[in-house]
């Protein structure tokens, strides 16, 4: 059966270790520091670039960035060793690499948002 209790708010913000969940501190701390470097790898990069790219994961020294198809990706390869220069020396200095994955789902996002903006 499971247990349908009411937990207090601040039990999911606290430590849920004895729970064996996650807590939502942690997803908020990883959140806010996915959107530091995405904020980071938009300032590195040219503008046109910087519109079709989104950083999806940081994990084991690798930054796993998404961009909607494969032309933006090949342009992204040209900045790819800058852009990871760039990022050891002012946010992740235990970056490793780069990995650049296509995610169509983005060009979907940018024509819905084009369209919402000319109504």
């Amino acid at each position: 059966m499971r247990n349908s209790r009411p937990y207090p708010i601040d039990s999911l913000f606290g430590n849920a270790a004895e729970m064996g969940c996650v807590s939502l501190s942690k997803i908020h701390r990883r959140a806010i520091f996915l959107l530091k470097i995405n904020s980071a790898v938009s300032t590195l990069l040219p503008k046109p670039l910087h519109l079709w790219c989104r950083v999806a994961n940081v994990r084991q020294g690798i930054l796993v960035l998404e961009t909607p198809n494969a032309s933006w990706k090949m342009r992204l390869r040209y900045e790819q060793s800058r852009l990871l220069s760039a990022l050891r020396e002012q946010i992740l200095p235990s970056l490793l690499s780069i990995d650049i994955r296509i995610n169509p789902g983005l060009a979907r996002k940018k024509e819905e948002n084009n369209e919402n903006c000319d109504l």
